[in-house]
């Protein structure tokens, strides 16, 4: 579910973190955790908070602003740190005074945006996560630093970079719409949707499918070619049902082009040690799904069916048909046998409980390399599931060459509060509930096409 969505609470350096992915952070549907549980921070994430809230600003920001939002807070200023280039990262740098605190569950939200064509979603906490706007203090000037995917096929040679501040518990709980709002722009402008136009950047052209990781910035954290991206792959009919064992040996495997899931939401490569992958087959009884995910430590606490599977080790996917007026498929398979099934009619609606009481009929079998919920060596986990195509809302299966919207996502059991540790086929930013723009699944009678494969994946768990 959707990893982007959290309640905070404060208790010195303890903080609920949100997947939800910048957060990116993660992401999904009317998935949040409960509120009151409170996760004691790491030392290095201590740290990484401790060097992120200044006592002052730097003198050498590349542009001031001043802009105050309500009472609550000022822009200070900001720093473009890299080339904004298509297919490939740099990071806004955003430096914010707290005049007072803002309470409640509150994002700060980035559009990169080609105005009336094109917008590209960076909404977070703060901080990496870590800090949301919901824990900071009056005082303290937050240094903000969000990394800007640049889609390798966005058509325009430049975009603007718009901010503000959103309620996003509100949100998640009603739909509603509530920004702090600009008491004063100071030097930069307002657009007629109430968001703060920091700049328009100008774009480099796009990167070359396969192209290597450009040499880090001077923030030292880098900037990544995301042209390995396979965005639309074909899925073959099988002539022959694969078998529920959660193995990928079946003649419908051998075939299948492997969709990895080796990029974190905000486009930056996932650490190998806990990449996945998935296969897609189809025939006219059923949808096929195998995936599989390395892991050196397997858990998932939480046990039963439709329940917080996300805040564990879990493969997700997000599934939309075509002609569905917005409804969309989420499932989830934990290494603990346990499975999420849900069906939205809108991003997020219904809630995600009242989501889940759609049951799909599928049928899937876990296989864990190791031990659940045990120290220890393990390798990782795989899943081998059949959905009917009537428990997907679809009348049967669907005509030779349909498309559907889909993405891909792997969450190991620290993800839930470290965007590090989130997978994505497709990367989207925070959200794990956009499928527009996302990955593609076309089905077709025939085997697919031979497609050159991006970079392989760490070798995992049989």
């Amino acid at each position: 579910m959707s990893k982007n969505r959290f309640s905070f609470r404060n208790l010195g350096r303890v903080a609920l973190l949100g997947a939800g992915l910048s957060l990116v952070v993660a992401g999904g549907a009317g998935c949040r955790r409960p509120a009151g549980q409170q996760i004691v921070l790491t030392k290095d994430q201590e740290q990484q908070i401790a060097a992120n809230v200044l006592t002052a600003p730097p003198a050498t920001m590349q542009a001031k602003a001043d802009t105050k939002f309500e009472d609550k807070v000022v822009l200070l200023g900001y720093d473009i740190v890299g080339k904004p280039k298509k297919g490939a990262n740099f990071d806004l740098v955003m430096y914010f005074r707290v005049d007072q605190p803002v309470s409640g569950d509150w994002k700060v939200f980035v559009h990169f945006e080609a105005p009336g064509k094109r917008r590209q979603p960076f909404d977070h906490y703060g901080v990496n996560g870590l800090y949301p706007v919901g824990q900071w203090k009056k005082g303290e000037i937050i240094k903000d630093v969000v990394s800007i995917a640049v889609p390798g096929d966005w058509a325009e040679n430049d975009a603007q970079l718009l901010i503000g501040f959103f309620d996003w518990g509100l949100y998640n709980s009603t739909q509603g719409d509530r920004r702090l709002k600009v008491e004063s722009p100071g030097s930069l402008s307002i657009d007629k949707d109430g968001r703060v136009l920091l700049t328009t950047v100008t774009l480099e052209g796009g990167a070359a499918p396969g192209g290597s990781a450009a040499e880090p910035t001077p923030s030292g954290r880098g900037v990544f070619d995301l042209g390995d991206v396979l965005k639309e792959v074909q899925v073959a009919k099988t002539a022959k049902a694969p078998a529920l064992d959660g193995k990928d040996d079946d003649a419908a495997w051998q075939s299948a082009l492997p969709i990895l899931v080796a990029r974190q939401p905000n486009g930056r490569p996932l650490d190998r040690a806990i990449n996945a992958s998935a296969k897609v087959a189809w025939d006219d009884e059923h949808l096929y799904v195998f995936a599989r995910a390395s892991d050196g430590d397997v858990r998932n606490p939480n046990q039963g069916n439709d329940s917080t599977l996300w805040e564990g080790d879990v493969i997700e996917l997000f599934l939309r048909a075509p002609g569905q007026d917005g409804k969309y498929i989420e499932l989830q398979w934990a290494p603990n046998g346990s499975r999420f099934d849900a069906l939205f009619t809108a991003p997020r609606t219904p809630k995600w409980e009242e989501a889940a009481k759609h049951e799909t009929g599928m049928e899937y079998k876990v296989v864990v390399d190791g031990d659940v919920n045990a120290d220890g060596a393990d390798r990782g986990f795989a899943v081998e599931a059949k959905i009917p195509w009537k428990g997907l809302g679809l009348a049967g299966a669907p005509a030779d060459g349909a498309v559907f919207d889909a993405n891909f996502y792997r969450i190991d059991d620290k993800g839930t509060h470290d965007i590090a540790h989130m997978g994505a086929w497709v990367p989207m930013g925070g959200d794990f509930h956009k499928l527009d723009g996302a990955g593609k699944l076309k089905f077709v009678a025939a085997a697919p096409a031979a497609a050159a494969k991006p970079e392989a994946p760490a070798e995992q768990p049989k």
